[in-house]
């Protein structure tokens, strides 16, 4: 999970409400996580509640659709002849700075705090690399290990490298149908992506194929493409504030249902399908919330969440497994909650001052310069 910012200013009501609405996620991903080491182990817990709680999985979905609807949407600027395609170099480094030193903070304090602990989360020194260059899920010895989280950013680094390679489709499908269904191009690229993520399903889960194979790129690709198609069907648009909240509601039934299907188990084809419907029902409040942020997740407050939600996911299951090893983890799930919740917002806080946002700084001065470098390179050449 990432916490890619587009590039609005910072007061932009647009950025603020996909930041509440990340901010959100981040926080419910916590609370599911809390209750599995506390209440969801009770034998008189609420069997409903239990069930409420377990779908908040979801949030790592919504992260994965977010992330493919910013991080497109050069490319389908590109697509409409509005702009060059992103420079991978550019792209590269943006996406190194952005997600990356948070991830390396996180992971060497995740190491130092279990380390000669004998946690079930612990590894040992020489399976790090593994972890620092994100191939953590190939292997049984390291997945799931240090942080279990950070399974997902394996799969988010995978997306970025795929990225350009699906926005080239995307600009030479439009460009094949220019002057007659720009649209039609970028979506056919996107159906193809749920097509091929739904194959791989079905083979996988009709082989039984093992976690180091199924927890890759090919198992997620379709909830990406979720996101990229939301981008493609959101550019230039306008939405007025009945049709964003028709939208917005519809997304979140679309989510609901999700699961409430596989509440009750779905067998082969729920197992393909996965949780394909809750991705369409998140790119449509994503699309609403872009378009037309209520006024809740533009709020200041849930703004900042936002933006420290990158340290929340990645440092709340070191802190988790600190109370736990110091046997002051509280039983119950609220005080639990709150007892993980203040150190992680102490952490999260210090890796966006101190090392996500003095990176990502750098990064766009370097990226800046590359531009001047570029404009002035080809000054020269047209004089030559």
């Amino acid at each position: 999970m990432s916490s890619h910012q587009p590039s609005t200013t910072a007061d932009s009501p647009r950025l603020n409400g996909l930041d509440g609405l990340r901010g959100l996620a981040a926080v419910a991903v916590v609370v599911l996580h809390v209750w599995m080491y506390t209440e969801a182990n009770a034998p008189g817990r609420s069997v409903l509640v239990d069930a409420v709680i377990g779908e908040l999985r979801v949030g790592v979905v919504l992260f994965f659709v977010l992330s493919a609807f910013l991080l497109a949407r050069p490319w389908v600027a590109a697509a409409h002849g509005e702009r060059p395609p992103p420079r991978l170099g550019r792209f590269a480094l943006r996406r190194l700075a952005r997600i990356a030193p948070g991830y390396w903070a996180a992971l060497a304090g995740a190491f130092l705090l279990l380390e000669g602990t004998g946690h079930g989360r612990a590894t040992d020194a020489e399976k790090l690399p593994v972890f620092a260059v994100f191939l953590q899920n190939l292997f049984p010895e390291t997945r799931g290990r240090l942080d279990p989280p950070m399974w997902s950013l394996a799969v988010e680094v995978a997306f970025y490298l795929a990225l350009p390679a699906i926005g080239w489709l995307m600009v030479r499908a439009a460009r094949r149908r220019a002057g007659r269904a720009p649209l039609a191009g970028p979506l056919l690229v996107c159906g193809g992506l749920v097509a091929a993520g739904l194959g791989w399903l079905a083979l996988g889960v009709a082989r039984g194929w093992p976690p180091e194979v199924m927890w890759t790129l090919p198992t997620y690709i379709a909830l990406f493409a979720c996101g990229i198609a939301a981008a493609v069907l959101a550019h230039g648009r306008r939405l007025g504030r009945g049709g964003a909240a028709l939208l917005f509601a519809a997304g979140w039934a679309a989510v609901g249902l999700n699961g409430w299907w596989h509440s009750g188990g779905t067998g082969f084809a729920g197992h393909v399908v996965a949780d394909l419907p809750a991705a369409a029902g998140f790119a449509a409040v994503v699309t609403a919330v872009a378009l037309r942020p209520p006024r809740l997740l533009a709020t200041r407050p849930l703004h900042v969440l936002g933006t420290l939600s990158y340290g929340i996911y990645l440092w709340h299951m070191p802190v988790l497994y600190a109370l736990q090893i110091r046997e002051v983890l509280p039983e119950t799930a609220l005080p639990a909650l709150a007892a993980v919740l203040g150190p992680t917002l102490v952490l999260a806080t210090g890796s966006w001052l101190l090392v996500e946002r003095p990176v990502l700084r750098w990064a766009a001065r370097a990226a800046r310069r590359g531009r001047a470098s570029g404009r002035a390179d080809a000054s020269l050449a047209a004089r030559a």
